[in-house]
């Protein structure tokens, strides 16, 4: 099951060399990266 909560969750998944590309040129940038995680997808969570 593929869980489509927020705005970019309806975007094909990415390689895992996209993922490391796209941290990579966010940390070049300076800008504050962060990562969400739940093992509990209700509504109420988000």
């Amino acid at each position: 099951m593929r869980l489509t909560q927020g705005t970019f969750s309806y975007l094909p998944d990415l390689t895992d060399e996209q993922i490391t590309k796209q941290i990579n040129y966010a940390i070049s940038q300076g800008f504050a990266v962060s990562i969400e995680y739940t093992d509990d997808p209700h509504p109420r969570n988000s």
